[in-house]
């Protein structure tokens, strides 16, 4: 079935999604997962289904404070050149806060998920929430400093890797963290620190291999 791509904006609401791409709440919601219509937060990618002979191609997305197109063309798998034909973009070093730009929907992967910065954010509590450590967050956007976040700024989740375990080692994960793990290998925290010299245990990287029995 052939979909297209939608990043939730500020303010928008399932109901308003489905409207305007001629769909349902139940599709959308059944398409991706979504237990909770009521409740969709901004930057969250959707698969939206469409009839195949409608010839949408692209998704959206509204530039923030402190994007480059560089850095838009990196989240979404594509390059410069592309995004600035398909939006009529003169000089690519010149975008505006608040414009609404094409991407092709191709480039998007399945997996990404992304999160907008808000009032009050830190990277620490970013990454709490989802399951991410700060090292993790901030090598994946290419963040220098983790403790300067801006709000606006887009914050992509890694896509999952790992999960295996092979001869009493488990391979990391993506949204790993050490009580997750315990809990999965009926351990405790405390053993997994001791038992492989951990010195950051709350900074697990996805393919990192951790002894669990």
């Amino acid at each position: 079935m052939k979909t297209i791509v939608y990043v939730v904006q500020p303010g928008d609401d399932l109901a308003s999604v489905a409207e305007r791409f001629s769909t349902d709440i139940k599709t959308i919601a059944g398409f991706n997962g979504i237990t909770d219509p009521d409740n969709i937060e901004a930057g969250r990618i959707l698969r939206i289904p469409v009839n195949s002979s409608e010839p949408v191609i692209f998704t959206e997305y509204t530039i923030e404070d402190g994007d480059t197109l560089y850095s838009i063309a990196k989240m979404y798998g594509t390059d410069v050149n592309t995004l600035s034909r398909l939006n009529g973009i003169p000089d690519p070093d010149s975008i505006q806060a608040g414009r609404v730009i094409r991407i092709p929907s191709s480039t998007v992967p399945d997996s990404i998920r992304i999160y907008i910065v808000r009032d009050g954010d830190t990277l620490y509590e970013i990454g709490k929430k989802y399951g991410y450590g700060i090292d993790e967050l901030a090598a994946f956007n290419d963040i220098i400093d983790p403790d300067k976040i801006h709000i606006g700024q887009v914050i992509r989740f890694p896509t999952a890797v790992g999960g295996e375990i092979k001869d009493g080692i488990y391979t990391v994960k993506s949204g790993d963290t050490l009580y997750k793990i315990a809990e999965r290998f009926d351990t405790t925290v405390i053993d997994l620190i001791n038992l492989n010299k951990l010195t950051k245990p709350d900074c697990l990287v996805p393919g990192q291999k951790l002894y669990v029995n």
